[in-house]
């Protein structure tokens, strides 16, 4: 009983110190990882911060009281905050130093710098105000305001001093004791920016602007300024979109940035059987809100002032007018050419279909078309169809006259071979031979045959 004892105590121990033994291994291998995993994410998170591929990285971390950590920022901050050189370090060894608010970095290779700022004592509480004119209220403001504010007046208590440099635009205190500090900034010239708008109530050159609180898009061009006492300067920064200024003195100025497409209001106009009447005599037309794509024309514009010019170019309206107006554009009916039809008197007195009426022979009797609207003029042996709606046909017919020129054309069948009396071939034909009677000439010219003659003859022209 008591050796089974002892052999059943000894491995329980085996088993405990084999326990024991394998849980430290554990622990050790998930402590090893665990580092490298901290390690890459270290790595990882650090390197999205090389965006620019420069030799020096500098990132600035600020302490913030509300989440109790360090946050990136853009900038360093200027005042209230003390350089953190403990916490602050290069990853590669380069040597980082704060001196005056400036950081500099002393390296022989690329780096990442990381500088490491926290909130000052409250020793020193600066307030920063900024006035838009003398008489106006005061506005408690963050940070320093830009240039065109100059530093006017500042209180401090326990008798603290300071001064602003207006290069650096920083300030310096001395005090023995805690002090409160409060600095005025006042703007030297006064900006107000004006943007084009027919509805607007500020006139200026005829036009009409809205008063605007910041440098309006791209769709705007910076125009002209106007200043009340002459000491400012402007000019704008297209590339950056600023407002720049030189003054000898306090100014109010007004900026302007027009808008030269929505100085014309465009309204489109298209003909129709009711509507009003427009742009081309006898014709009505409606509005419409969109350009016609397809079966009208643009055929002119009327404008409220008469300096406005209206374009049309491959179905875009466009616009130009020094002030604010408003411009009809008219369209009507793209109207399709007429289809002529030419019939010829025969012997017998009936009519037959030809493709063109010879030069003589033959004088215009009548017409009919499908509508009344149409006119036309008769040139000889041709008419000139003015056509006033579309799918138009007219027929015209030409009876014989008595003349005693005769001209008779032949034309060559090119599938038996044999010349048969027609009309003049429209295309793809010469004159193979011609002659006339009684010492007449014919000639072939502009596609119509001419005869020259001092009496009766009788031509005949073979076309092959």
């Amino acid at each position: 009983m008591k050796k089974n004892g002892f052999v059943s105590t000894s491995l329980i121990y085996t088993f405990f110190v084999v326990f024991l033994l394998l849980m430290l291994f554990l622990l050790n291998s998930y402590s090893r990882i665990r580092f490298l995993l901290e390690d890459y994410k270290y790595d990882i998170k650090n390197s999205f911060l090389d965006m620019d591929g420069a030799d020096i990285n500098l990132i600035i971390k600020v302490w913030n009281n509300t989440t109790n950590e360090y946050e990136t920022v853009d900038e360093m901050p200027l005042f209230g905050y003390t350089f953190e050189s403990e916490f602050s370090y290069c990853r590669n060894g380069s040597i980082l130093t704060y001196e005056n608010g400036n950081i500099s970095v002393t390296a022989t290779r690329r780096d990442f710098c990381y500088a490491y700022f926290k909130e000052a004592p409250k020793d020193i509480i600066l307030n920063i105000y900024t006035k838009e004119t003398d008489d106006a209220e005061r506005v408690l403001v963050q940070t320093i305001p830009n240039e065109y504010y100059k530093f006017t007046n500042y209180s401090c208590t326990d008798g603290a001093e300071l001064t602003f440099n207006e290069q650096t635009r920083k300030f310096t205190i001395s005090s023995k004791n805690k002090t409160v500090c409060d600095v005025e900034f006042t703007r030297e010239v006064i900006i107000n920016l004006y943007k084009e708008d027919r509805n607007g109530t500020h006139s200026y050159k005829e036009l009409y602007f809205t008063k605007v609180s910041n440098v309006p898009n791209t769709n705007y061009t910076y125009d002209s300024y106007e200043c009340e006492n002459n000491a400012a300067t402007i000019s704008f920064d297209n590339t950056n979109r600023e407002v720049l200024i030189e003054s000898s003195g306090k100014d109010v100025c007004n900026v302007y940035f027009v808008n030269e497409s929505d100085r014309v209001d465009i309204i489109i106009m298209q003909e129709t059987e009711t509507g009003v009447d427009g742009y081309t005599t006898g014709l009505k037309y409606t509005q419409v809100y969109e350009v016609p794509v397809s079966g009208y024309n643009f055929v002119g514009y009327i404008c409220d002032d008469t300096r406005a010019n209206v374009t049309y170019s491959n179905g875009t309206l466009s616009a130009t007018s020094p002030v604010n107006t408003t411009c009809r554009a008219y369209f009507d009916v793209k109207i399709e050419p007429a289809t002529i039809n030419y019939h010829l008197q025969t012997s017998d007195g009936s009519y037959e279909s030809v493709v063109s009426v010879p030069s003589v022979g033959y004088a215009y009797d009548h017409y009919r078309c499908n509508y009344e609207s149409t006119s036309f003029t008769v040139h000889g042996n041709y008419v000139e169809v003015t056509v006033k709606k579309n799918n138009e046909v007219c027929d015209f017919y030409f009876n014989q006259t008595d003349s005693d020129i005769k001209v008779l054309v032949y034309v060559l069948d090119r599938t038996t071979g044999k010349y048969e009396l027609g009309d003049i071939p429209v295309t793809g034909y010469g004159i193979v031979e011609s002659g006339c009677t009684n010492s007449a000439t014919i000639s072939y010219v502009n596609s119509k045959l001419e005869v020259t003659s001092d009496g009766p003859t009788v031509c005949e022209v073979y076309f092959g």
